[in-house]
C-alpha cells in the first residue's frame, strides 16, 4: 500500500489558520508561549515567577515594568517551597498591589503526585477546568525523573509542555536551576539538555550582581526582538513585597544608600532640607539622589512632611 502524503497549507492561508503573535506581557512573554525563566540557586527565581503570577491574575504589570495585555486566571505548582512560603509571597506582592490575593483568580495545584511526562493528561485535563492565561512550573527538576542531559528523554516532557501551552492557549513558564559558573549565552548556562536552551518561545534569566540585592533579567525571544536587560530590586518587609526597576546600583550612589537608611530609621518622614542638613550633602546631589529614588519606586512623598520610604530595605524577605 502507498504511503499516504503529509497534508500540506498553501503559504498564503497559513494566517488564516494560526492566530497572530501577540503579548500576555508586554516585551515579557508570548501569549500562550512556553518558556524557562532560569538563573543559580538563590537569584529570586521563585519570587518572580509569583510576581508575573500576581500581575497576570490582576492585570497590574509585573515587576513594576512590563504591562499585562489582559487579566485572567492563573495556575501554579511550587513543588519545593513550603505552601506556608508560597501563600506569604503571594499575599505580599498583591499587597505590594494595594489588592487582596483573595480577590484574585490564582488556583494552586496541591497534589503531590504531579510527575512528567506520566501526568501530562491530568496537566492538561486541569487546564480544561480552569482555563487559565498562565501556568507556572516551579521548578522543573521535582516534577521528573528523567536524565535532564538526556535530549530524548527531556523531549518527552518538553515537547508534552509546548503541545499543551499550544492546544490549551495556556502560556507555560518553568523555573530551572542554571550552573552556578558564569557563560557567555545564559540560555547555554542552563543545567541538562540544550533542549532546555532551544524550548522557550520566551525566556527569562536571572543574574544577582556580585555582593548587591541588584538583580538582572536578561529576556530572550524566539520570534520577537529582545529588549535590553535590565536591573530589579525586590522591596520587602513583612507583609508587603514587589519589584522595581532599579537603573543603578545601590553601590553607585552612596547619597541614595544614605538617604534610604535615614529614611528607614526614621519615625516621621524627613523634608529635603533635613536630609541635606543631617547628611551634609550639597542641595543638587539629595535633589538627584531623591529623584532617582522616586523614579524607582522606593521612597514616596509624605505631604508637605517631606519623604518616607515606601517599603523598609532593612527588614530582609528570603528570595
Amino acid at each position: 500500500m502507498a504511503a499516504a502524503p503529509y497534508q500540506t497549507l498553501h503559504a498564503a492561508r497559513l494566517a488564516d489558520e494560526t492566530p497572530p503573535l501577540s503579548w500576555m506581557v508586554e516585551e515579557l512573554f508570548i501569549e500562550a508561549g512556553a518558556g524557562i525563566l532560569g538563573g543559580a540557586p538563590k537569584t529570586g527565581k521563585s519570587f518572580l515567577a509569583l510576581d508575573l503570577c500576581v500581575a497576570v491574575a490582576s492585570g497590574t504589570s509585573c515587576a513594576s515594568r512590563f504591562a499585562v495585555s489582559r487579566q485572567g486566571p492563573v495556575l501554579l505548582l511550587c513543588a519545593e517551597d513550603p505552601l506556608a512560603l508560597v501563600s506569604s509571597r503571594l499575599h505580599a506582592l498583591a499587597r505590594g498591589r494595594d489588592l487582596a490575593l483573595a480577590h484574585l483568580p490564582v488556583e494552586v495545584i496541591v497534589d503531590e503526585a504531579v510527575r512528567l511526562p506520566e501526568g501530562l493528561a491530568r496537566l492538561e485535563a486541569t487546564l480544561e477546568r480552569f482555563h487559565p492565561r498562565l501556568l507556572l512550573l516551579d521548578p522543573l527538576i521535582r516534577l521528573h525523573r528523567a536524565d535532564e542531559n538526556s535530549a530524548s528523554e527531556m523531549s518527552l516532557i518538553l515537547d508534552g509542555l509546548r503541545r499543551l501551552a499550544r492546544v490549551s492557549r495556556t502560556a507555560i513558564l518553568l523555573v530551572h536551576h542554571a550552573r552556578k559558573a558564569a557563560a557567555a549565552n545564559a540560555g547555554t548556562a542552563l543545567r541538562g539538555s540544550s533542549d532546555l536552551h532551544a524550548f522557550g518561545d520566551s525566556n527569562l534569566y536571572l543574574k544577582r550582581a556580585a555582593q548587591s540585592a541588584t538583580l538582572e533579567l536578561k529576556i530572550e525571544h524566539r520570534a520577537a526582538a529582545s529588549p535590553r536587560p535590565i536591573c530589579l530590586k525586590l522591596l520587602a518587609d513583612d507583609k508587603t513585597a514587589r519589584f522595581v526597576v532599579s537603573d543603578h546600583r545601590d553601590s553607585d550612589d552612596p547619597a541614595a544608600v544614605r538617604i534610604l537608611e535615614l529614611l528607614g530609621h526614621a519615625k516621621a518622614p524627613l523634608s529635603s532640607a533635613t536630609l541635606r542638613q543631617q547628611l551634609g550633602l550639597r542641595n543638587q546631589t539629595v535633589a538627584h539622589a531623591l529623584k532617582s529614588l522616586l523614579d524607582q519606586g522606593r521612597i514616596r512623598r509624605a505631604g508637605r512632611d517631606g519623604w518616607t520610604i515606601t517599603i523598609n530595605h532593612s527588614h530582609s524577605h528570603p528570595l
